[in-house]
């Protein structure tokens, strides 16, 4: 399981199973409250689903923290990756939201690709609402 006392090490730890191909990890990293849950709402189904359509076709490359914004109990996380699908790169800038339990346990929220087509600035130095207007209204 992945345990984190920081929304940053929650992407890291998410992105380290994920290259290990540790769904069960990813799947109780979740906020009980994540949009995804509706679509997996117990680990067996999403375990079908990874083993299915994720593990042989995808590899993680790179999991890059570039900066966060910490209101209380929730957090956004701003994050470039590399994934390889069938021998194909593909980098991505995304969000993700975390939140905080009782025990002080980060988990993830929801995530959003993020279009770098309409980011006009250094996305290190760009608003966090200019952020959010640059994905793909998707949180998912």
């Amino acid at each position: 399981m992945i345990t984190a006392l920081t929304p940053e090490e929650l992407i890291l730890g998410r992105a380290d199973a994920f290259a290990r191909k540790d769904f069960k990890a990813i799947f109780y990293s979740y906020h009980r409250d994540a949009p995804f849950l509706h679509f997996f709402p117990d680990c067996s189904s999403y375990l079908a689903y990874a083993e299915a359509e994720i593990a042989n076709a995808f590899q993680l490359s790179d999991c890059r923290i570039l900066r966060s914004a910490h209101q209380g109990e929730t957090a956004d996380v701003l994050f470039s990756q590399r994934l390889i699908h069938r021998g194909e790169i593909f980098d991505s800038l995304e969000i993700a939201r975390c939140r905080s339990d009782d025990r002080g346990e980060w988990f993830f929220v929801a995530g959003l690709r993020l279009d770098a087509l309409k980011l006009t600035e250094d996305p290190l130095h760009t608003s966090w609402d200019l952020l959010i207007a640059a994905g793909n209204d998707l949180w998912i």
